[in-house]
């Protein structure tokens, strides 16, 4: 499955047209670098390490990140932390004014840093056995 047959395959028409805007919105705003696959059922946009992903629900779709515990708090924005959800934290995002909203600009911006910052840090694994 690709990410436009996840999309394809979304009901109500309205969330469909919000998630065809939503892929498009990313494929020209990240890096021209980052991918796009399904990965556990739902498209995940990768730069350096899985950066975000697009969940649909009946009237609005999550724009979720992977490691969104460690971007700036945003009460009743960045959604999650009050859900027992230890890193994940998402955007709800139920019309396209709410996607191109500066807020999401803010968020979106302050992701890609944070990713290029994990892995600039990312610790180097030793090998646990070598050959002579």
């Amino acid at each position: 499955m690709t990410v436009l047959d996840y999309i394809e395959e979304t009901n109500p028409p309205e969330v469909r047209q919000l998630l065809v805007t939503a892929h498009h919105f990313l494929q020209e705003t990240l890096p021209p670098f980052a991918t796009c696959a399904i990965k556990w059922k739902i498209p995940f946009y990768k730069l350096h390490r899985n950066f975000c992903y697009l969940n649909r629900h009946k009237d609005h779709f999550t724009l979720g990140f992977p490691h969104g515990y460690k971007l700036a708090l945003r009460p009743k924005i960045l959604l999650g932390e009050n859900e027992n959800l230890k890193q994940v934290r998402y955007l709800e995002i139920r019309s396209i004014e709410d996607l191109y909203s500066e807020t999401v600009a803010e968020i979106l911006q302050e992701a890609i840093l944070l990713d290029e910052t994990l892995a600039k840090n990312k610790p180097k694994r030793k090998a646990k056995w070598s050959r002579r």
